[in-house]
């Protein structure tokens, strides 16, 4: 058991009449399943890294006298890792189908020895080419084992690479119009092993790192298909966020670890917005450009996902509840259609919006005695104030007064909470 005084104190328990011998059976049950689980998260951590350095370790050996080895010998090389991770494999399969250890272990390996054959025999036979096929190879040869034998830490690579490969494709491609069409069936490919894990294990800490690189996988790559930046194309980019914010309401009633998709779009709509709380953004020249125009499609998608998404929220949420981040598309494009006529109002609505996200966001967060959401609310206020020492000319005293008061303000509400906290715990 975890605790030896626990178990100590267990049969005292039961003789002094506490606690029945079954209730002491079950208590003791309850913390060896606890220690269980935690041997085997501690087993597929080293069986990851283990199966990373004995990679790396015969990588290095080789390389050592790789200049010494014949062409055919180089060869044989370069796949014996693909054999060896194969091999474990087909063993995990037949024999530890059920040990998530040796599934990631043997899955890690197998990547890793795929990815270095690819690299080997460009090498060993010239075989010209650049990063961007040599990622978009690897991640269709390591796909298959995100399905089997089913590997976590796989997918994560995966959803790594094909990200990297879609940067790759937009800013090092051969055409400046160059687009990572292939990257949205790689993403789709991704898509039912995350539907997967949902079910299987969607309340894990496991599923929030795969809902993360899942959000951040698609957020960046999202964004790798406009031609140009222009600020029409922010309406998309919110529009995207605001339907990033809306997926834990895909699954009422359900808990699942869904939370990365809100950090990963509120983070990027309060970055936009406190990007656009500046004036000579919006006094920029105003117009619909070649670039803007020729995207017009990828931002209408975007646009009609994020309006179809929150229309349909309403039918299980009310507006601002629990946070206010989806309610921030209809405020920034109020804010965008008052910028055509009128950039300066629409730089003091774009302030008013984010004092009214940072109020909603500490009212959110005193209802429900949550330090970490107050605290979120504060710094979206504070810093939408200190960022305007940049647009207005104001004294360093006036300044100095404002960061005291900040301050004093973070310090009392954190008090207020700890107190309010300890009378509803005593």
């Amino acid at each position: 058991m975890r605790d030896p005084k626990l178990s100590q104190a267990l049969p005292e328990l039961v003789r002094d009449g506490l606690i029945s011998a079954d209730q002491a059976e079950r208590i003791k049950a309850r913390y060896a399943t606890v220690d269980e689980q935690s041997s085997n998260r501690m087993l597929l951590v080293f069986a990851v890294l283990g199966s990373l350095l004995v990679g790396l370790g015969i990588i290095l050996i080789i390389a050592h006298n790789w200049d010494d080895l014949s062409r055919g010998t180089r060869t044989v090389i370069a796949f014996l890792p693909v054999l060896l991770g194969q091999g474990l494999v087909l063993y995990t399969l037949r024999k530890k189908a059920d040990v998530s250890a040796w599934r990631e272990g043997s899955a890690v390996l197998l990547a890793c020895g795929l990815c270095a054959a690819v690299a080997l025999i460009s090498q060993i036979y010239h075989i010209s080419g650049n990063l961007e096929g040599y990622l978009f190879t690897c991640s269709l040869l390591i796909l298959p084992l995100l399905y089997l034998p089913g590997s976590f830490t796989v997918a994560l690579g995966y959803l790594g690479m094909i990200t990297w490969y879609a940067w790759t494709v937009r800013f090092e491609g051969s055409g400046p119009d160059d687009r990572p069409w292939y990257f949205i069936a790689l993403l789709a490919a991704a898509v039912p092993f995350y539907g997967g894990e949902m079910r299987r294990n969607g309340t894990g800490v496991p599923f929030w790192w795969l809902s993360l690189c899942m959000a951040l996988a698609t957020g960046i790559g999202s964004q790798l298909f406009y031609r140009d930046w222009e600020l029409a194309h922010a309406l998309g980019v919110v529009a995207l966020a605001a339907a990033f914010t809306l997926v834990p309401w895909l699954h009422v009633g359900r808990e699942l670890r869904t939370w990365p998709w809100v950090l990963v779009g509120g983070a990027t709509m309060l970055i936009t917005f406190l990007i656009f709380s500046f004036r000579p953004v919006w006094r920029d020249e105003w117009h619909l450009d070649a670039n803007a125009v020729n995207d017009r499609y990828i931002i209408g998608l975007y646009l009609a996902t994020g309006v179809i998404g929150y229309a349909w929220s309403l039918r299980v949420r009310r507006p601002f509840q629990q946070w206010p981040y989806p309610e921030g598309l209809v405020l920034f494009a109020l804010c965008f259609i008052v910028g055509l006529s009128a950039p300066t109002v629409a730089a003091i609505l774009v302030n008013l919006a984010l004092l009214v996200l940072g109020v909603i966001t500490v009212k959110h967060g005193i209802e429900r005695h949550s330090l970490r959401r107050m605290n979120l609310g504060l710094a979206i206020l504070s810093v939408t104030i200190l960022l305007r020492f940049f647009d207005t000319d104001m004294s360093f005293v006036l300044r100095g007064l404002v960061f005291i008061g900040i301050g004093c303000g973070f310090l009392y509400m954190n008090m207020r909470m700890v107190r309010e906290r300890q009378r509803h715990a005593s």
